[in-house]
């Protein structure tokens, strides 16, 4: 669906990557064991910090989170809704991404890229 969603607007698929999914799952988890929502992370991390911990060279990066939808088709078609979300889907610079979810539906999409 996200790789659709970009095709439509000329740009090129995103791949999955192992090192983006942790540091989504490292933050999802955290939200949910924490009990807060938000991008900041309850040790004052940023998405950027949190790549980088997994070893990724990130030169491009950036966060979605949602919570309460329960599909991943839900999910995505929420952040294509919104304008700052969908920015964040349609980013030219993004190649790869890491998606989780985790208990009390909360997501996390990480895209970035390494190494630029």
């Amino acid at each position: 669906m996200l790789n659709g969603l970009r095709a439509e607007q000329g740009l090129g698929p995103v791949a999955p990557s192992d090192r983006l999914e942790e540091a989504a799952m490292v933050h999802a988890m955290d939200m949910a064991e924490s009990r807060f929502f938000g991008h900041e992370g309850s040790d004052g991390s940023d998405v950027g910090a949190r790549v980088t911990r997994t070893g990724y060279g990130w030169c491009a990066v950036a966060e979605n989170i949602a919570q309460g939808q329960g599909s991943v088709a839900e999910v995505l078609g929420a952040w294509a809704r919104s304008e700052p979300h969908r920015r964040n889907l349609l980013n030219a610079e993004i190649v790869e991404y890491g998606l989780v979810r985790a208990p009390g539906d909360i997501w996390v999409l990480v895209l970035g890229r390494d190494g630029c």
